[in-house]
């Protein structure tokens, strides 16, 4: 009996083993499928299915589609388009007389008059070369109380020799405009004018914009909030090895960058626009955005396009190929109605409507909670259910571009800004401190404004040495 019970206890302890190690082996194996289908996602995005930027794509991948259908036209220059090309000038500075010494005939000509001209016009830079100003500060003697006094020069004049505003100017068009690295300036400097300037002259020149830049930052900070609609984005940067953020606040007409250390809520506030701000907010659905109730949000659907091609290509759900051809279609009667002025009616916006609750439903359905969601045990959601979330959550601000004409379907206004950081970072590695950063943001928003106002940089530049920037007026009258 004794070696029956123990029999009986043996068999009961082995299987109390086996099932206990076969429901860890089975918790084990979901959690590598899970890690499995995370590295399979990770690996399978791109710039056409995520937030990924193109230069990160390999050359297997599937290259990003435009949304715009083909015009059927021939490229180039359209019927109608004014075009650009060199026209003759009324006032040219030189001109070169061809004197005609001889007829055809023979016939000697050379001391005839010339009756009229055939005009031909050749554009080219004159020399270049730095042309030395010498200013010279009288000194005379005062009859009354027999002292040498000597005249004051210019405000500007500051040392026994030095670059003057239009040089300087130009280094920073170089610089900040260009994106040059300060070696290849200083060495083309060097070639063009014979000159070759040192890094402490060329970032003197930067630092001198950027301080006389600051008017058209603070006149910025006040339009701004102004505006009815506003494109925000934000992008990592490098200072001294430590990870900042540059943030962009803009319009089609005015640009404005700030860099900070972090990303979020406090780096918003300190920037001081958008929580002034009551009109149309443009972003990608970062929460810290979503904090401000003082605005409305709408959301970039190039973005939400994206993760639904991710869903549909790797995830195989059809629910987020209908919902991508339907924000398609929905951007094609948008153009249409605005095209023809025609205001948007409730009834076909309620079927809109109608389509995309449509198209969420049958995510839901596809996507339905797991037993372990539903039991409480886990709380973490699958991308589907997230992306599912979002659509619900913001339905309205999602679909405002139908009716409100003045939102953009997509948030490229600010995402286009960004390119030249990225340009600037691939030449120099990062920013080696936090002022240097602060100066090219400012006077790249200087840069960036001119080139939307359709303004000379360099000219303007230049204006700003001498005290008179560019001070944009806003669009909407407060």
């Amino acid at each position: 009996m004794a070696a029956a019970a123990s029999v009986d206890k043996s068999l009961e302890e082995l299987r109390h083993w086996v099932q206990t190690d076969a429901e860890a082996l089975v918790h084990y194996t979901f959690q590598l499928q899970a890690e499995v289908r995370r590295l399979r996602d990770r690996a399978a995005q791109s710039s056409r299915n995520s937030s990924r930027p193109p230069s990160t794509d390999r050359p297997e991948q599937p290259q990003p589609k435009s949304l715009r259908r083909k015009s059927g036209r021939k490229p180039g220059g359209q019927p109608g388009h004014p075009g650009r090309t060199l026209e003759l000038s009324d006032h040219p500075q030189h001109i070169a007389v061809h004197p005609l010494q001889e007829c055809e005939c023979g016939e000697d000509l050379s001391q005839e008059p010339a009756l009229d001209f055939e005009r031909r016009q050749v554009f080219d830079l004159p020399p270049l070369k730095l042309e030395c100003t010498e200013h010279r500060a009288e000194i005379k003697d005062c009859p009354c109380c027999h002292k040498l006094v000597t005249a004051a020069f210019p405000e500007e004049l500051k040392a026994p020799v030095q670059y003057g505003k239009n040089f300087r100017s130009l280094l920073a068009y170089f610089y900040d405009a260009q994106l040059g690295a300060s070696r290849r300036i200083r060495q083309m400097c060097e070639e063009m004018f014979g000159y070759a300037v040192s890094e402490g002259t060329l970032q003197s020149a930067r630092q001198e914009q950027y301080q006389a830049l600051e008017p058209f930052e603070e006149r910025l900070k006040e339009i701004l909030p102004r505006e009815k609609v506003l494109h925000v984005d934000e992008t990592g940067i490098p200072i001294n090895q430590i990870q900042h953020w540059l943030h962009v606040i803009c319009t089609p007409l005015l640009t404005f960058f700030s860099v900070q250390r972090f990303r979020g809520k406090a780096a918003i506030h300190a920037i001081g626009i958008i929580p002034q701000f009551t009109g149309w907010l443009m972003h990608d659905f970062l929460s810290s955005y979503l904090g401000f109730e003082n605005c409305l949000h709408t959301f970039c659907k190039s973005h939400l396009m994206r993760e639904l091609v991710f869903l549909f290509e790797q995830h195989h759900q059809d629910w987020a190929n209908k919902l991508y051809q339907l924000f398609l279609d929905m951007l094609r009667y948008a153009q249409k109605q605005k095209a023809r002025d025609a205001p948007l009616s409730k009834a076909a916006y309620q079927r809109w409507q109608h389509r995309y609750r449509q198209a969420l439903h049958a995510g839901r359905l596809a996507n339905p909670p797991s037993s372990a969601q539903k039991s409480g045990q886990c709380r973490k959601q699958s991308k589907e259910q997230n992306l599912l979330d979002r659509l619900e959550g913001y339905e309205d601000f999602i679909l405002a571009f139908l009716w409100a004409w003045e939102l953009p379907f997509t948030n490229n206004e600010a995402e286009r800004t960004f390119r030249f950081i990225k340009t600037r970072i691939k030449i120099s590695g990062c920013f080696r401190t936090l002022e240097g950063a602060q100066r090219h943001a400012r006077i790249r928003s200087y840069i960036c404004t001119l080139r939307k106002q359709g303004l000379p940089v360099l000219e303007y530049l230049r204006r700003a040495l001498e005290g008179s920037p560019f001070l944009p007026t806003p669009s909407v009258n407060p």
